[in-house]
């Protein structure tokens, strides 16, 4: 029934804003107020007995009562030919359903649970339970203040109200307690279950028995073990998990007696959080701690790809800094120039020229420019050297590889000083041999992509989260991976041969991140990543985003490739780690660089053209951006302890799972998220304006 238009005693319906099973919620305006109210109207089904009626009323007339700041405050109630209504405060924040999805800070997360819990235990001293504890219920009044909605709906358990309901399950399969999906009693410490589930999701992102259809969902509730939330997300701190899984016992004799006790251990695994954090542990993986400065967003760029930001600086300081090293220089040279050229004698065997080998799979009129090459029109691409041998990397270096340039000609640059035997320290470090670079154009889509020979590395990472470990040599065979991460361009020549629709468009909406959290923006898509009137048309050479892990599966499809597993991805990051190597956490290197990768820490609020950071940034293979701009699809699906019964030989991730893996990290995450071991998993179907793709091929 549709009430829009209809005046319901002294409130206007203006528009719908709510459905469930139970109720519809509207916006109504009250004339002799001169503001806008909630009103929930029930199902006409549930008013057939006088036995409702008379529940309705005595429980309305008992909510009305409640005076907390975090319940939604019920201003009216009645009754319209065959059904009730609430008159309730109206929210214009939306909901917390509509901020989950993805990990969020912990300290979000304990504030959102400590003001429901408190509200909760205001309502249990009150003599009521509220049953329906869910993120659909929680209203954001601000972004620091929510409010509990739906007490009008709840069994009556004080004294002087003996109504009971019939019995039978009422809630949300997914925030049901045990005993609530079972049809029993249900108390207090059922109202805890739920919020632990909230608080499990909120710091996880997602319920501990997902979406699945509602009957298996609360069979899970009833006889599974709950996941422990270490799992999902391998940074939770052990004192936090086991708060969480009290509250979610199965037994309401195992769980917290009193919401009290629950959220007094809260605060103290919280406080274990503030107190022993080392940097980027604990951060979140969704929403950074301070919003993002908006006055600083730069869609484009000031200054070109393949150039570092430049700084501040200080002319006069640096005109006598500079002087100050020549003189050093001249000094030192003229003291140990005998030294120097004999110690330069020596190494030149072993230096490499850097020269890079290009192989091309099309001729050459195929080959489409690349915009982000600073190659001379007159150099043209020339035939390569022979693939290296598929033997294990560890025999070509001797130290951690130090990625050459990734110009894509035969023609020797002039070598700069830094490359030249002449400023070795005259130490006995080990040579340094850069591994040897190929590039092919890729003639289905026009990609650029380079070569991983074959051979072993180390994947995964003992240090930190769980789900990385055990660090372990696997060995995978040589494959190709796109240079740069999928652009709006490339992206667009496979939508203009297809007519694909990507599953943002297709929905109508896409998750775009508007000031400290992420909201469902009606059409955002890939072609309007902000939403309508934003657009590509600047951003043409910017990977592509709020594609889902099936549209980059579609796109690869159609270039003749696919998705790169996520050891493919992995050693393609890192490179081959060498015995007695520490682990390379960045595809540059051991220690974060800003200036080598577009992540929180740079402030670009935005994605960068790809290969903005080259050749600094790249990795050994010559990969682009494996460091930050956009998390990365790959083809494997998540399984937290898949690392521990993994093959050794090219392993392609679990058979089946609820959620897929991204990798890399992004503009708007932290330099933790973006080490080459780190594992993220979200639903395939997601779309994000932070995630993106890259393809790879064994051809």
């Amino acid at each position: 029934m549709n009430l829009i238009g209809t005046i319901i005693s002294q409130y206007q319906i203006t528009e719908q804003i709510g459905h469930g099973g139970m109720a519809t919620v509207y916006k109504a305006y009250q004339p002799s107020l001169d503001r806008y109210v909630a009103l929930k109207v029930l199902a006409t089904y549930l008013s057939d007995t006088e036995d409702f009626i008379a529940r309705f009323e005595r429980e309305a007339k008992t909510i009305a009562k409640l005076r907390h700041r975090n319940i939604l405050t019920i201003f009216d109630y009645g009754r319209h030919d065959k059904s009730f209504y609430l008159a309730m405060e109206y929210v214009r924040g939306g909901t917390l359903k509509e901020r989950l999805g993805w990990p969020h800070p912990f300290d979000y997360a304990v504030d959102i649970t400590t003001q429901i819990g408190q509200a909760l235990a205001y309502g249990h001293r009150e003599g009521i339970i509220h049953r329906d504890i869910k993120p659909g219920n929680i209203l954001m009044a601000e972004e620091d203040w929510v409010l509990l909605s739906d007490f009008g709906l709840v069994k009556m358990v004080s004294d002087n109200h003996q109504l009971t309901l019939s019995g039978a399950s009422v809630g949300t399969p997914q925030y049901m307690s045990p005993e609530q999906a079972q049809g029993l009693h249900a108390d207090r410490r059922s109202d805890i279950y739920s919020l632990g589930v909230v608080l499990y999701e909120t710091i996880t992102g997602q319920p501990p028995f997902g979406f699945d259809n509602p009957v298996a969902v609360m069979r899970k509730q009833v006889s599974d073990p709950v996941p422990p939330p270490r799992k999902l997300r391998s940074d939770t701190p052990v004192e936090m998990e086991e708060v969480i899984l009290k509250a979610l016992a199965k037994s309401p004799e195992d769980r917290y007696q009193q919401m009290e006790d629950f959220l007094t251990d809260l605060h103290g695994a919280y406080a274990v959080i503030a107190d022993a954090t080392p940097p980027h542990q604990y951060k979140s993986q969704a929403i950074p701690r301070t919003p993002p400065n908006l006055n600083a967003i730069r869609l484009k760029p000031s200054v070109y790809p393949n150039q570092r930001r430049r700084k501040r600086s200080f002319p006069w300081a640096g005109m006598i800094i500079t002087v100050c090293l020549l003189f050093i220089i001249g000094l030192g040279y003229l003291i140990l120039k005998d030294s120097v050229t004999a110690v330069a004698s020596a190494l030149s065997p072993v230096m490499p020229s850097p020269t890079l080998a290009s192989v091309i799979s099309a001729p050459t009129s195929d080959i489409i420019p690349l915009a982000k090459e600073t190659v001379s029109p007159e150099v043209t691409l020339t035939p390569a050297l022979a693939p290296p041998s598929p033997t294990p990397e560890a025999s070509t270096a001797t130290s951690t590889p130090v990625p050459p340039s990734p110009t894509l000609t035969a023609t020797t640059l002039p070598p700069t000083p830094s490359s030249t035997p002449t400023d070795l320290p005259l130490t006995s470090t080990p040579t340094i041999t850069p591994l040897p670079i190929e590039a092919q154009i890729w003639e289905a889509d026009g990609a650029e992509m380079v070569f991983v020979p074959a051979g072993l590395f180390t994947m995964g990472s003992d240090t930190l989260g769980e789900d990385e470990r055990p660090a372990r040599q696997v060995r995978l065979d040589s494959f190709w991976i796109d240079r740069y991460e999928v652009t709006n361009e490339h992206f667009s020549r496979f939508v203009a041969e297809t007519d694909y629709q990507t599953e943002a468009e297709e929905r109508g909406w896409g998750w775009v991140k508007t000031g400290d959290e992420w909201k469902e923006r009606d059409g955002a898509n890939w072609r309007h990543p902000r939403g309508p009137g934003s657009s590509i048309e600047d951003k043409m050479d910017h990977p592509v985003v709020l594609v889902s892990w099936n549209d980059a599966s579609a796109y690869c499809e159609w270039a003749q490739k696919s998705l790169p597993t996520e050891a493919q991805w992995e050693k393609a990051a890192r490179g081959p780690t060498l015995d007695g190597e520490v682990e390379q956490n960045y595809a540059w290197g051991q220690e974060f660089d800003s200036e080598k990768a577009n992540t929180e820490e740079g402030n670009y609020n935005d994605t960068t053209p790809v290969g903005y950071f080259s050749p600094q940034g790249d990795s050994p293979y010559g990969a682009a951006d494996m460091t930050g701009n956009v998390w990365e699809w790959v083809s494997d699906w998540y399984g937290s302890d898949y690392y521990q019964e993994a093959p050794s030989s090219n392993p392609a991730g679990p058979a089946n799972g609820t959620n897929k893996i991204l990798r890399g990290g992004s503009w708007l995450f932290d330099a933790f998220y973006a080490r080459t071991a780190f594992r993220y998993n979200i639903r395939p179907d997601y779309t994000y304006d932070f995630a993106g793709f890259r393809c790879s091929s064994r051809k």
